[in-house]
């Protein structure tokens, strides 16, 4: 099974982190414990040898009957005198670093003095020290015999205990703490690093819906800051391209709907009834073009500004409005909260244009709203023949109509759900056709809360 790495880049940023403190802290502590206990022996031989030594010389300045009593005087917790041993060559004794510093030092404190002799014999201890007594169960039972000139012998007897692991050790749970403060101030840098990057998300999402929004802060690292820049410069390019084409698309309009109305005075001034009504039918139609093409453009209304209302409200005022006039229409809304952000006016237009399509071709138009937490759907449902399913698509093209599955008699230009759909994309939602199972086409607008 494949694994399944965190989506966002600061998740995957503080895995790694993890990941990475892990590994080199796990490798650092292991060199560490591996090294640790030859070092502390290693010192613990010199600290011994030291203690030894001074004893023998203190020892060794006094005569013999005193010496037994020097040698006990001396006694510590960590070293005492050992009775005679048997045999310090037993095969258990083991040569290590630790014996051999021992041996080293030793000798080379007594290497001037003739007759001193110093052995060592060291043994691990298991459970069975050389000596009954109440010890640790892990480290080193050392003996160490000294022979005086005078033929006299003192052993001295030490047990070193081994340091225990470091997952025993409070240093263990600093290291831990230390690391999880690392980790969290690492997220919250993170955090900050990627926040722009959310920005800038945020902002190409919802550039559709207001191409005049503020431009971003160019702040955050050199790369972000580099993206936002290359972003607000093309979100004013946009805005000049859609002002400058709505723009030039008044003015066009204008001249035509000028030239058309003189067209019509001169249509009407004709004598002919014939050619009169030809000529007028014809002056319509341009009209009715015009119009289109204007609405089709424009989308939304640039100049209008983005609010909250009552989508509720909304839809219901529409089709109360639509059955004043006659039409067929039916309303019905589900309970709960359908505020939204969004142009109103634009808004009305495209979904008079979906209920108006009911109406044309599908004798009726069924409006239900309803919603969740993060959608608003207004869907309508006609009662004709539906479009065909390879077709659903295509009608959402501009100029794209139906000759044959709708009454061309009563048809449009082929512009209105393109107007629709353009409408719901502004809003940052989607219009979605589908053939309903009774019969009949669905249209549902989804319009996303936020």
């Amino acid at each position: 099974m494949k694994a399944r790495l965190p989506r966002t880049i600061r998740s995957r940023t503080i895995l790694v982190l993890v990941c990475a403190f892990l590994l080199s802290h796990t490798a650092s502590l292991a060199i560490y414990e591996i090294n640790r206990d030859k070092t502390i022996l290693l010192t613990e031989a010199t600290d011994l040898a030291d203690r030894i030594i001074g004893v023998v010389d203190l020892a060794r300045s006094f005569p013999r009957r005193d010496r037994q009593r020097i040698l006990t005087a001396a006694e510590t917790q960590f070293l005492t005198m050992f009775p005679e041993p048997g045999d310090l060559d037993d095969e258990r004794c083991q040569d290590n670093d630790f014996s051999r510093r021992l041996d080293e030092s030793l000798g080379a404190a007594f290497a001037d003095v003739p007759g001193f002799n110093a052995r060592v014999c060291l043994r691990r201890l298991k459970g069975s020290p050389l000596l009954a007594r109440r010890e640790p169960l892990h480290g080193f039972d050392v003996l160490v015999s000294v022979s005086f000139p005078d033929d006299e012998r003192a052993v001295f007897h030490a047990i070193l205990p081994e340091g225990e692991s470091l997952l025993h050790d409070a240093v263990l749970i600093y290291l831990l703490f230390s690391v999880l403060v690392a980790l969290l101030l690492a997220g919250y840098l993170i955090r900050k690093t990627v926040a722009p990057l959310g920005r800038l998300a945020r902002a190409a999402d919802s550039i559709g819906a207001n191409i005049d929004a503020p431009s971003l802060p160019e702040d955050g690292p050199a790369e972000v800051a580099s993206a936002v820049r290359a972003f607000n410069r093309m979100q004013r390019r946009l805005a000049r391209l859609v002002h400058g084409q709505t723009e030039l698309l008044a003015a066009v309009s204008h001249d035509l709907r000028s030239a058309a109305t003189r067209l019509q005075l001169r249509a009407e001034l004709l004598q002919d009834a014939q050619e009169r009504e030809g000529m007028l039918r014809v002056v319509a139609d341009m009209k009715l073009m015009i119009q289109s093409v204007v609405d089709f453009v424009r989308g939304v209304e640039p100049g209008e500004a983005p609010r909250k209302i009552d989508l509720r409200a909304l839809v219901e005022s529409l089709c109360e409005d639509l059955r004043e006039e006659g039409y067929p229409v039916h309303c019905t809304a589900a309970e709960g909260d359908f505020i939204l952000q969004c142009r109103p006016a634009s808004l009305r237009r495209g979904l008079q244009n979906v209920i108006d399509n009911g109406i044309k071709y599908g004798a009726e138009a069924r409006v239900s709203l309803h919603g969740d937490a993060h959608t608003l759907r207004v869907a309508v449902q006609d009662s004709g023949p539906g479009i065909p399913a390879g077709e659903l698509a295509a009608v959402l093209q501009p100029f794209y109509r139906l000759e044959k599955s709708r009454n061309s008699m009563t048809g449009g230009v082929g512009l209105g759900l393109s107007i629709a759909s353009n409408v719901a994309q502004a809003h940052g939602g989607e219009l979605v056709l589908e053939n309903a199972t009774g019969g009949g086409l669905r249209v549902e607008i989804q319009l996303p809360r936020g």
